[in-house]
């Protein structure tokens, strides 16, 4: 069994943030609190989907969500009216399933890649540092519901994951995922958005 290190959101300093960034360069997975659950992510770098599985009991090859900046989300899709409709809602509940870019194909190991901004400065933090976006998957053993309270990710993930991050994520619930490579877009799970965004992201795609 691992150790797993775990940190308090709400007390980071910046050479733990350092830490943080650095350990996931290379290759550590770690549970984080975004702005809607718990998530369980490693670096967005090649090979290192597998880490991830591993640590969930995901089946090898299962793809993942892809969390990353604004400015990141250009180099891993492709140009479409879906892109500009998403990069005009983030940050947000949305994950939007979008044509892969040459880089994207090579992070989702598909002709499509799901991403999703987030908000909050933890995440914007560990872009910045990493310069690199996240896979990332809700924080649960694969088929459990999904975790929402720290004891429960604790329990669940000390031992598994190498980092823990408790606290301040916002409870929103599972991101909303639109397929924009369907005209009109589909939608996949309707999630945290409320209808009117969803409404409005439609009829702009």
């Amino acid at each position: 069994m691992k150790k797993t290190e775990i940190f308090a959101l709400s007390s980071l300093k910046t050479e733990e943030f350092s830490y943080i960034a650095n350990a996931l360069l290379n290759g550590a997975a770690a549970i984080i609190p975004t702005d809607t659950v718990y998530g369980l992510v490693v670096c967005g770098k090649k090979g290192f989907l597998r880490i991830l599985n591993e640590v969930k009991k995901n089946p090898p090859e299962k793809p993942a969500q892809i969390l990353c900046s604004v400015e990141q989300a250009p180099l891993l899709a492709e140009p479409c009216q879906g892109l500009k409709s998403a990069i005009r809602f983030w940050p947000g509940a949305l994950t939007a399933v979008l044509p892969a870019s040459c880089v994207g194909k090579e992070l989702s190991g598909l002709d499509t890649v799901g991403l999703r901004v987030p908000g909050g400065t933890l995440t914007a933090e560990l872009f910045k540092l990493t310069n690199c976006p996240l896979y990332a998957s809700s924080a649960n053993m694969h088929s459990l519901p999904t975790l929402e309270r720290e004891e429960d990710v604790i329990s669940v993930f000390g031992g598994k994951a190498d980092i823990i991050i408790k606290g301040g994520f916002l409870k929103a619930g599972p991101s909303s995922v639109i397929d924009f490579t369907f005209r009109p877009p589909k939608i996949l799970r309707r999630g945290a958005l409320k209808e009117e965004d969803l409404e409005i992201l439609l009829s702009k795609s």
